[in-house]
Parts: structure tokens; C-alpha cells; sequence
């Protein structure tokens, strides 16, 4: 089932983010993405694309679950989990997935501490207590924030405003929302909670073919 944005707290974040005489101005909303130097997606209080785990970790005052998932494809990313975060007013789940070269994702899942087959297809490979301690320094490539809460069409265009192209998934209830401008993607499930991506630059358009080509747009639930 479905649960919408309750009206009261909607008219809320409507109203104290609306108006710019209005004396409150609450942070750290989704929507409140600006621009880097670099083209850069700021959100968070995090710069997309140049922050490091550390600079994450500090942000949110929490030590992730960190893993290596490998695709049947090949395709391999490192997931750092926070797991579900007090963000502003709204409560998500948060994922950083962090740069690292092949030589450190073999190390990784070479060294894991846990093998998991994931419903999706892939591997999870949990790093070990000696590896998390050199990932400090990576830098984050994406930041995916995963609402509780859930945001109709009519929400998200009144606060990011419309999006450059909008591309149906091989799941009729799930559509994609591209934002490049804003190094942002938005997953809008009709039948469940939105993703929001967001990209560095340089990886942007890597985001938008890897999520167009995946089997299921739902996999990223299954962390």
C-alpha cells in the first residue's frame, strides 16, 4: 500500500520553504540542490562528487554497514548503508556509494566477512573491519536518499519543478524523472517509495544508463 505525505505536514514544508519572508527556513530538504563550482549536486550539506566517507560519516553522526555488491553484469559498486537517517524533517534511508578502482574492489571481496545472494542478482560482499578503515578517504560518486515518506507527482514538481525527460522502467508502476541540471534522478513508484539519485557530474549520464538498463527498477530496495 501506498501512504501519500500527510496534508499537514505537506501544507508545512509547503508553506515554511515557499516563502522567503517567512522567518523559518528549515534545512535539508531534498530539494534544496545547488551547484558546485564544478556542476557538482550540493544537497545534504554534502558536495556530490568531492566528499569522502569521512566527510558523510560526520554529516550524519553515523558508522555505515559497508559492502562491495557485484552484478552478474560485472558491474561492481561499493555501498557504504546508513541506514535510516533524521534528514531535516523527514526520515530516509541513505546509501553512498564511494569511488574505489578494481584493485580495491577484488581486495574487498576477496577479504569479505560475509557472502550474500541478494534477490536482485547480485552479491553483497561485506568488508571486513580492516578494510572500512582505509575507505575513509574515498570519495562519494552518489548519494541515494530513500524517503519513508512518500511524494505524489504533483509534490515533487512543485518543489523540483519539471523534469527534462521522464522514461517508463520494464515495471509499468515505476517511472524515471531525469533532472540533469540538478545531477539528479528520481525514481516515481505508484505502487511505492520514491529514489532519489544524486550524481557528480562526471557520472551522471553512467547513472542514467545503468538504472535504464537494469532487469528491475526496484532492485535498489534490496539492500
Amino acid at each position: 500500500m501506498k501512504y501519500a505525505l500527510p496534508a499537514s505536514l505537506l501544507a508545512l514544508t509547503l508553506g515554511m520553504t515557499g516563502c522567503d519572508s517567512s522567518p523559518q527556513h528549515p534545512e535539508d530538504l531534498p530539494w534544496q540542490v545547488t551547484l558546485s563550482p564544478e556542476g557538482n549536486p550540493q544537497v545534504f550539506h554534502l558536495d556530490v562528487g568531492t566528499a569522502t566517507l569521512k566527510d558523510v560519516i560526520e554529516r550524519f553522526h553515523s558508522f555505515p554497514e559497508m559492502a562491495v555488491f557485484a552484478h552478474e553484469s560485472g558491474k561492481r559498486t561499493l555501498e557504504a548503508y546508513f541506514g535510516t537517517q533524521r534528514v531535516g524533517l523527514f526520515e530516509a534511508k541513505i546509501i553512498a556509494e564511494m569511488q574505489a578502482d578494481s584493485a580495491m574492489l577484488d581486495k574487498f571481496q576477496q577479504e569479505n566477512t560475509k557472502r550474500e545472494g541478494m534477490a536482485s542478482g547480485q552479491w553483497k560482499y561485506t568488508l571486513s573491519e580492516d578494510n572500512i578503515k582505509v575507505t575513509d578517504s574515498l570519495r562519494m560518486d552518489k548519494l541515494i536518499y530513500m524517503p519513508v515518506i512518500d511524494y505524489d507527482p504533483d509534490i515533487v514538481m512543485a518543489r523540483f519543478g519539471l523534469p527534462d525527460e521522464r522514461v517508463p522502467s520494464s515495471d509499468k508502476s515505476v517511472e524515471y524523472w531525469f533532472y540533469p541540471a540538478k545531477g539528479l534522478v528520481i525514481l516515481m513508484n505508484s505502487d511505492g517509495k520514491e529514489v532519489f539519485y544524486y550524481a557528480a557530474k562526471q557520472d551522471f549520464a553512467a547513472l542514467k544508463q545503468g538504472l535504464l538498463e537494469a532487469k528491475s527498477p526496484k532492485d535498489q530496495y534490496d539492500k
